[in-house]
């Protein structure tokens, strides 16, 4: 079945809502290639060990080898794989884009074309700080009992792999049934996602006939639980940004000078505090709400449907109740409402004692989550101006943006990609798939859609153990599960 979607000037294909090739392919096949899953599952994790054994934290200039050095493996396991056609594309940073494509034979559904299938993953992760509080070393693969940790086992050198292993096994169970494969399968890995891949929008612009797909399926992001499926409708966007404070030219006695110059880390101090009414919680930079919509009866119902386990959350995280902007929900926080974090500070002496000294300067940094109807340029321009307006007279203020942003991505309930991975996680999972939104974000997605013209879908596998943390962790049963369903999803 070949359904007509709407099309975007400079994609070569036109967008397809869905295609089921099941039909035309031998039942076979698909046994065949999960057999070949489970077969595999030693090799498997040899993969994941070497991948996440590669520091490629994008964050930090000293890795950037590291992450050449991913791409490098990569590039070898994806024409391992079966991809016909492999090369490491350079963007305008220092991470590249490792592309693959494997070209299927036959035709598609009613004698057309083949479907065009891009997978997309990140081999970029994030840094380890605090060495100290991981109880395994960061890069390598340790197993205990039913969980393996390491940096990127989930956040996304794992999703990642489970996609590979998924087309590897369907093109070998293809060419050993000598039955056509009827879909074209491209990957397009990045390595500079945990730093909201800054270069990656001229890189789509230049490479647009290459990337040209119908739908693209997203290995990075989790299940609700291990037995409970769930299909993304959306994601925030973002951006960062630090302020700046100086008052002085040069650190001061705070004995000498004390109590006759501005403190800088004061000013920061109430500068920050402005950012939110302290009655509501809600941001108090004029402006930042504009365009934000309620959510909807169909998003309450999703919502309320989700079953979120609040005592058990709150006793995971330690956390001592619950905070935010008054009048909505944690989840509708969470998955509807824009936020202004401060998520870093510094000014003056913080090592262990005490420095008696009034620093020079202060900074903080922000980060905004955004929702449809906010754009990370306006936001990021009204709150500059909201900071700047606040100023004292005796304080230089300074607001500068950091690294990439990206937009807010929203994927249709009821669109073809996404009715078909619910299929498949009700069948893998035992009980229908819920739908829900994110609150975090993956800068490509609403790119993808944007200068290809093609619909996402989420489809990872992770539970977010920890992920950006200390002992980051996958589940055994998620890490076989997935390459399971993963093939499974490119079969509907």
């Amino acid at each position: 079945m070949l359904l007509k979607g709407p099309t975007r000037a400079g994609c070569l294909v036109a967008c397809l809502a869905w295609v089921v090739i099941a039909p035309l392919v031998s039942g076979d096949v698909l046994k065949d290639a999960l057999a070949r899953i489970d077969k595999s599952k030693a090799d498997h994790l040899v993969d994941l060990k070497a991948l996440v054994g590669f520091p490629s934290v994008s964050a930090l200039p000293i890795h950037a080898n590291d992450l050449l050095a991913a791409a490098a493996w990569l590039e070898q396991r994806l024409k391992k794989a079966g991809m016909q056609h492999v090369e490491i594309l350079n963007t305008t940073g220092p991470q590249p884009v490792v592309f693959g494509h494997y070209q299927g034979s036959g035709t598609g559904p009613g004698g057309g074309r083949r479907p065009v299938l891009l997978v997309y993953a990140h081999y970029d992760v994030q840094p380890v700080d605090p060495l100290e509080e991981w109880e395994s070393p960061p890069f390598e693969v340790t197993q205990k009992g039913s969980e393996l940790y390491g940096r990127g086992v989930d956040d996304d050198k794992g999703g990642l792999l489970q996609a590979v292993h998924a087309v590897e096994a369907l093109v070998g169970a293809a060419s050993a049934s000598g039955a056509p494969l009827p879909l074209d399968i491209k990957f397009m890995l990045e390595g500079q996602e945990e730093i909201l891949s800054p270069h990656l929008r001229p890189f789509l612009e230049a490479h647009t006939g290459t990337l040209a797909c119908d739908l693209v399926l997203s290995a990075d992001g989790g299940q609700i639980s291990e037995t409970q499926g769930g299909v993304a409708l959306g994601l925030r966007g973002v951006l960062g940004a630090e302020v700046e404070v100086a008052t002085a030219g040069t650190d001061m006695h705070s004995g000498m000078k004390g109590g006759s110059v501005a403190n800088p880390n004061s000013v920061l101090a109430r500068l920050l505090a402005g950012l939110h009414d302290p009655a509501t919680s809600r941001v108090a930079v004029p402006g930042f709400y504009e365009g934000v919509s309620e959510p909807s009866a169909q998003d309450e119902a999703d919502m309320s449907a989700y079953g979120w386990d609040e005592p058990r959350e709150r006793a995971a995280l330690g956390v001592l109740g619950w905070a935010g902007e008054e009048g909505y929900s944690t989840l509708a926080r969470r998955w509807h409402r824009p936020t202004l974090e401060v998520v870093g500070m510094s000014g003056g002496f913080t090592g262990p004692g005490i420095k008696t000294v009034i620093p020079r300067a202060a900074s903080a940094k922000l980060s905004a989550r955004l929702v449809p109807g906010q754009d990370p340029d306006d936001v990021y321009a009204k709150v500059r101006a909201h900071l700047l307006a606040s100023a004292p007279p005796y304080a230089n203020v300074t607001v500068t943006r950091l690294g990439g942003s990206a937009r807010p991505w929203t994927s249709p309930r009821g669109g073809a990609g996404n009715t078909a991975a619910a299929r498949v996680l009700e069948r893998v999972m035992g009980r229908p798939a819920k739908y829900l939104r994110d609150g975090a974000t993956i800068p490509a997605l609403a790119d993808f859609t944007h200068y290809l013209g093609a619909p996402v879908t989420k489809f990872g596998w992770g539970l977010g153990d920890h992920i950006h943390a200390p002992n980051e962790r996958l589940k055994v049963a998620m890490w076989e599960k997935g390459s399971r369903a993963w093939v499974q999803l490119l079969w509907e």
